[in-house]
């Protein structure tokens, strides 16, 4: 029986009780009222079903009184009860009551609106330093074309801006994030989520502190809403969480993708070794290039299993297509023209075969040189028989598929980095899946290799060698909880370039994370 209604039956009975009994000492009925008046109070009983209670009882025990009238009238006393007593039953009465109220979210009609119980907030914050320190060997004057493109092109005599393989560089970071889930009905949800962050760029939302205190901007990191009108059928619609299970050497794990999906799971419960499958489709637009030219997207489709063939052993593994389509650049005519300016890439890293789309032999406006249609193959060995922590291998292989190595060098007109078209990954973690408490950690290590245009630049880890392809290396983290959600990270990734002019750059991260 739930707290209040034992409330409302123990106020009920002991009205009833005294209501034909004098009030010279202190009355069970006064008890009635004070517990009647305490779930007025809390607002878990409405004043007017209060009083009519009250006079229900009184009637029901005059009726009583009438029927079993004593044969000579007699003087019920009831012990007094000390108001020190009364305090403090009813202080213990009302902490009971409202935490049941909580838990059970039995409180009246209209004390709180039924839509907050569907909301969620949530969010995390962390704090980072950072150190980037390059070898003493590394090439120094590797364009930024990312910069010229968003300067709309440079005049060679100028010369080009240049990307910093020099000097070491210490910077303090923050990221916040703050989410909001909303269940509409039993089928559609809407997410919403705020993040900081440098620019608007679709992978790192770390905000480098250093600007004189001026206030920093907010963006739209997620804006979706998901609609599953069969248990294992989800449609997603805007800027959503990335849909597709996949390591951070194709997707950045702040990766948000906009468009539309589709995705799609079957358990088999203790059937088949537990099996699980699950699929997921998508189209994506990348850029929307108006009336005269064709805009750009990318289309992507994965499928997958996870199974336990063992005790205590988990087997997955998916793989993915993600064909891009119009990405490759064009080159202009011979004739010094800008007709194909438009096929100029609006955002850039570093590492994917770039070439001059320019032909007037004054200025420069970096193209893509290839063209990307990804297989992605991932699969991952868990190991869960070490209780809440757990071993767990991952394996990650991508190659591009529309490599061309004859087209590259036909597009740029000369000598280049030698391009390539694959890349690969091997993970060993350990400890929690999240840190949720004190003494919660994580240990992690990975070797990659990206090659040029393995995937596209803008895409991947942007940790790893400062973001890019054309990079292999190691990566060492730990995580350790210091407080409840809240925990001390550190990392090391080591990279070095695999075809450029040398480049080699170790990254420390020192972090402090917590959320809720």
């Amino acid at each position: 029986m739930r707290i209040q209604t034992a409330l409302l039956c123990a106020a009920a009975t002991l009205a009833t009780s005294l209501a034909a009994a004098p009030a010279h000492a202190q009355s069970t009925d006064d008890i009635g009222v004070e517990i009647l008046q305490l779930l007025v109070d809390e607002g878990l009983l409405p004043r007017e079903k209060a009083q009519e209670l009250m006079a229900r009882a009184k009637h029901a025990a005059e009726l009583r009184l009438q029927r079993e009238a004593p044969a000579a009238p007699g003087v019920i006393d009831v012990p007094y009860v000390p108001e020190l007593v009364r305090n403090q039953i009813r202080d213990e009465v009302r902490q009971d009551v409202m935490a049941q109220a909580k838990t059970e979210g039995w409180v009246a009609p209209n004390t709180i609106p039924a839509w907050l119980n569907q909301v969620t907030l949530s969010g995390d914050f962390r704090m980072r330093y950072q150190g980037e320190f390059f070898d003493d060997g590394n090439f120094p004057y590797f364009p930024d074309v990312n910069a010229i493109n968003q300067a709309g092109g440079v005049t060679d005599a100028t010369g080009f801006p240049l990307l910093n393989s020099t000097v070491n560089r210490h910077r303090a970071r923050y990221r916040g994030r703050l989410g909001v889930d909303a269940k509409i009905n039993s089928a559609v949800k809407i997410g919403l989520r705020l993040a900081s962050g440098d620019d608007a760029g679709a992978i790192s939302t770390n905000k480098t502190l250093g600007d004189y205190f001026n206030k920093d901007p907010i963006w739209i990191d997620r804006a979706y809403v998901e609609v599953t009108p069969i248990a294992g059928l989800s449609f997603i619609g805007g800027r959503m969480p990335n849909p597709f299970w996949s390591t951070d050497m194709v997707w950045d794990a702040d990766i948000n993708p906009e468009g539309a999906a589709i995705t799609a799971r079957h358990d088999f419960d203790d059937q088949l070794a537990g099996l699980k499958l699950f699929g997921v489709a998508g189209a994506f637009p990348l850029q929307e290039r108006g009336k005269d030219h064709k805009d750009r997207w990318m289309y992507g489709a994965q499928v997958g299993f996870e199974i336990a063939p063992v005790e205590d052993l988990t087997v997955k593994g998916a793989v993915a297509y993600y064909a891009y389509d119009r990405v490759q650049s064009e080159k202009n005519a011979p004739d010094g023209s800008r007709l194909n300016d438009f096929t100029a890439p609006p955002s850039l890293s570093q590492g994917n075969s770039v070439f001059n789309i320019r032909t007037d032999g004054l200025t420069t406006l970096a193209g893509l040189a290839s063209d990307f249609n990804l297989l992605n193959v991932t699969g991952s060995l868990t190991y869960n028989g070490f209780g809440a922590n757990k071993v767990r291998l991952t394996a990650d292989y991508v190659v591009n598929q529309s490599f061309d190595a004859g087209e590259i060098a036909r597009l740029r007109g000369e000598d280049g980095v030698a391009p390539g078209d694959s890349g690969w990954q091997l993970r060993l973690d350990a400890g929690r899946e999240s840190i949720k408490k004190r003494g919660d950690w994580q240990l992690a290590a990975a070797y990659k290799r990206i090659e040029s245009d393995a995937v596209l630049d803008i895409f991947t880890d942007s940790d790893f060698g400062l973001g890019g392809t054309d990079v292999k290396g190691y990566v060492i983290e730990t995580n350790v909880g210091i407080y409840d959600n809240t925990s001390v990270g550190l990392s090391w990734l080591s990279t070095n370039a695999i075809s450029r002019p040398p480049f080699s750059v170790d990254v420390l991260q020192l972090n402090l994370n917590t959320r809720f």
